[in-house]
Formats: structure tokens, C-alpha cells, sequence
């Protein structure tokens, strides 16, 4: 896969997140949003499937040219 900004090769690879029970997972909160329990739960969207056993994380692609990161959102990796 190719960088959609800059055309460069992407490195495959995975974010890790963390979180205890139901409020495991990785989430992502709009900037003008204080991370807290409410917001979790009621302003977040997960990005990643997963069920209580599972690890926390996400399937991304980093180009190391630009520096951004490119995810897809409920990936099941």
C-alpha cells in the first residue's frame, strides 16, 4: 500500500491501546472533548473490534516520509 499523501511505501504494523474491562479498547474523541469516563462512553468512536480477551489494538499503516499514520476503523486483525 502506498501513501495516499506522498506516494511512498507504507510500513504495516499495529496500534496497541489499553483500558480495563468494557472500557478496553482504542478510541478516538473529537480535539474540543476531555477525555474522561462520560466522553468514553458517550462521544467516542471505538476503533477497534474486540471482546474482553482480546488485546486492544488496531491494523495502521505509518509512512515514515510523511509521518502520519493511516488506520482503518473496526479492523478485526
Amino acid at each position: 500500500m502506498n501513501c495516499p499523501y506522498c506516494g511512498k511505501k507504507l510500513i504495516s504494523g499495529f496500534i496497541y491501546g489499553g483500558g480495563y474491562g468494557v472500557q478496553k479498547g482504542i478510541i478516538w474523541l473529537p480535539e474540543n472533548i476531555e477525555p474522561t469516563l462520560e466522553a468514553w462512553v458517550f462521544e467516542s468512536e471505538k476503533l477497534n473490534k474486540n471482546n474482553l480477551l482480546s488485546e486492544a489494538k488496531v491494523k495502521s499503516y505509518k509512512c515514515s516520509n510523511c509521518r502520519k499514520i493511516i488506520i482503518d476503523i473496526d479492523d478485526e486483525s
